[in-house]
């Protein structure tokens, strides 16, 4: 058998063995992220980063959008808007196929919140004028624990 295939195939049967154990470490993971994130960003950006890949390992699309989404908080948190929107980007990309409008709206805010803080004021307007045209943007900004962080950072509010 080539060496390669038996690889990957070893690969699989970790991944199915360990599946139960991999998805309450993927839980894990996200949970702790989020409970880190106002403290230390850099460590919530790691574990988010764990959690990313684990999450693609499992084809966890709604945890692999949360996963990027939290990445980029920390990025943002830590002042690195370019490296926060392509996390957003991509967050937002899994949020519209899963139908999630939530996820669709606190990635446009943090993009929008990117963009200002990039000094792309432009960008910034377009990207908020998208988060508002989502009826229940209300429900959802109460509901956005990390966006009351970057109260009064200047930006499309």
């Amino acid at each position: 058998m080539d060496q390669a295939i038996a690889s990957r195939l070893l690969a699989w049967r970790v991944v199915m063995v360990d599946a139960p154990t991999m998805r309450e470490r993927l839980k894990q993971l996200l949970e702790e992220a989020w409970r880190v994130l106002e403290e230390h960003p850099p460590k919530a950006g790691g574990l988010a980063c764990q959690a990313e890949h684990l999450a693609r390992c499992q084809s966890n699309n709604r945890a692999w959008a949360e996963s990027l989404f939290i990445w980029g908080i920390a990025r943002l948190y830590e002042g690195d808007s370019h490296q926060a929107i392509p996390l957003f980007s991509r967050a937002l990309a899994v949020y519209r196929f899963l139908g999630d409008e939530e996820g669709q709206w606190g990635c446009l805010r943090a993009i929008a919140l990117a963009w200002a803080r990039a000094g792309e004021p432009q960008e910034a307007l377009e990207t908020y004028r998208q988060a508002q045209a989502f009826p229940r943007r209300a429900e959802f900004a109460a509901k956005a624990r990390w966006f009351r962080w970057f109260e009064g950072v200047s930006g499309p509010a």
